[in-house]
């Protein structure tokens, strides 16, 4: 039964604060040349908004990304995983915590086909799907979501996800792509009844005593 359930979570889940910027006013723009054609410009998001619209769709290459955020900005990176598994990721803004993005492909050895999109660190500028930002709490994601949706428990490795939108505004924005979203609880909550595989309603009455907020964001094709 772990097994399976892992399997189903990792299915779903593999595959803020600050002002948000202008792209334009923090990353130097590659000049229009046959190379980089002034196309590419119109893709680039005038605001920092991680969504599934461009330059994060399902087309999406290394390319791609480093026309619209600059070449020495998109850097392939190799990272920790969950369970102890080795993940190949492209680094967006590598360096930068408050700009850090990181993207997975379908075609990892040559960088096409985007499948993934994470926000993770605690500092971010972006914003998510539905206006999500770090440090979100339940109400406002269920806000964003039009509803109640499902956390998985904590104290393992996909714990804290956010197993199931329960058909609300998160699970599918776009054809073909959902929202991906991770809470963590309050660093003094010790309810061992929200620990485990087993999803938790977010109007729980024991899950909002332990204070959850977003520690990380995405988008998935």
């Amino acid at each position: 039964m772990r097994a399976s359930l892992t399997c189903a979570l990792a299915l779903l889940l593999a595959g803020g604060c600050g002002k948000v910027e202008d792209v334009d006013a923090t990353v130097a723009a590659p000049a229009a040349t046959d190379a980089a054609p002034a196309a590419a410009a119109a893709e680039r998001p005038a605001k920092l908004a991680l969504t599934c619209a461009a330059p994060f769709t399902p087309d999406a290459t290394a390319g791609t990304l480093a026309a619209a955020f600059g070449a020495e900005n998109v850097i392939p990176e190799t990272i920790d995983g969950p369970e102890g598994e080795r993940l190949n990721v492209t680094a967006i803004f590598p360096t930068d915590p408050t700009r850090r993005v990181e993207v997975s492909f379908r075609n990892e050895e040559e960088r096409t086909g985007l499948a993934t999109a994470t926000v993770k660190e605690e500092t971010s500028v972006w914003t998510g799907p539905g206006g999500l930002k770090m440090g979100d709490g339940l109400e406002a994601v269920e806000a964003a979501n039009g509803g109640v949706f499902q956390v998985a428990g904590f104290g393992w490795d996909y714990g804290g996800y956010v197993s199931d939108w329960k058909a609300g505004m998160l699970n599918e924005p776009v054809t073909g792509c959902r929202a991906s979203v991770r809470f963590k609880r309050a660093p003094d909550n010790q309810d061992n009844s929200l620990v485990g595989e087993q999803g938790r309603a977010s109007d729980l009455p024991a899950l909002r005593a332990a204070k959850p907020t977003v520690t990380e964001f995405g988008i998935r094709w």
